[in-house]
């Protein structure tokens, strides 16, 4: 499997991030909807600075859905999310996941 790189920016989400990293590594299955990528990553924490558009390239997390989020194009979203940061390199390697894809987060 293809690598994807993911920076992560504390300053947008200092507790959901911090909680992710020490939850990792993480394996999960991927959900496709339009142009969103959902993985699965069940952890607890609440929104911290939320939004509710993400930018190509933007990774969010859901607390409700307790699933990290990435935008394939520009979207606006129904629910509030917290920020966590973009992808690097390897967007369009994403762009080619689909439903039931597993996936494995781990810290580089």
């Amino acid at each position: 499997m293809k690598e994807i790189s993911i920076e992560f920016l504390r300053h947008l989400s200092p507790i959901t991030i911090e909680r992710l990293y020490r939850n990792l590594p993480l394996q999960g299955m991927v959900v496709r909807d339009n142009n969103l990528i959902y993985i699965s990553a069940p952890i607890e924490t609440r929104l911290e600075k939320p939004r509710n558009r993400l930018r190509k390239g933007h990774v969010a997390y859901s607390p409700s859905k307790k699933m990290i989020m990435i935008a394939l194009e520009d979207v606006r979203l129904n629910e509030s999310v917290n920020s966590l940061g973009r992808v690097v390199e390897g967007l369009e390697e994403l762009a080619k996941l689909r439903t039931g894809h597993m996936v494995r987060l781990e810290r580089g």
